[in-house]
């Protein structure tokens, strides 16, 4: 998949959740180009998984390394991460975990400011501490600001 369909089919499966949502569309795709190298890592080719979202409840999962972020060194691990139909399963259900995990609240509360509510999902989200950086920066390279209007 190129840059160019990702972020087509991204932003498709951002507005559609977003419609339910309210959260800004333009940082979904954005978080999801940085997390799953525009689509192109191992966990969105196999499971659809954009977000790197961690298996809950009793839906699919796959086992995959990665590296977290612990007292600021990278520590390679095996997680068990969601697995998903589609792209729009995976985006609606990283907005319905925002909406309902008490963890997220200040993004909730940040939603009609694209920047804040980054930097408030990034304080929970990731264990890296450039990862609001990271997903603003994608946001304002590939103009995503037009898909929050």
């Amino acid at each position: 998949m190129t840059s160019e369909e990702f972020l087509r089919q991204a932003a498709e499966a951002a507005r559609a959740s977003s419609a339910a949502s309210g959260f800004p569309p333009g940082v979904t795709v954005a978080q999801a180009a940085l997390e799953s190298a525009w689509g192109r890592s191992r966990l969105a080719t196999e499971a659809n998984n954009y977000f790197g979202i961690k298996v809950h409840g009793g839906m699919p999962s796959i086992a995959l390394p990665t590296v977290e972020i612990v007292a600021a060194a990278p520590v390679r691990v095996v997680a068990r991460f969601a697995r998903y139909a589609s792209m729009a399963d995976c985006f609606h259900d990283r907005d319905a975990i925002l909406a309902r995990v008490p963890l997220y609240a200040e993004a909730r509360a940040a939603s009609a400011d694209p920047e804040a509510f980054t930097r408030a999902l990034a304080k929970r989200w990731a264990t890296d501490p450039q990862y609001a950086d990271k997903v603003l920066a994608i946001y304002r390279t590939h103009r995503l600001d037009a898909l929050d209007r």
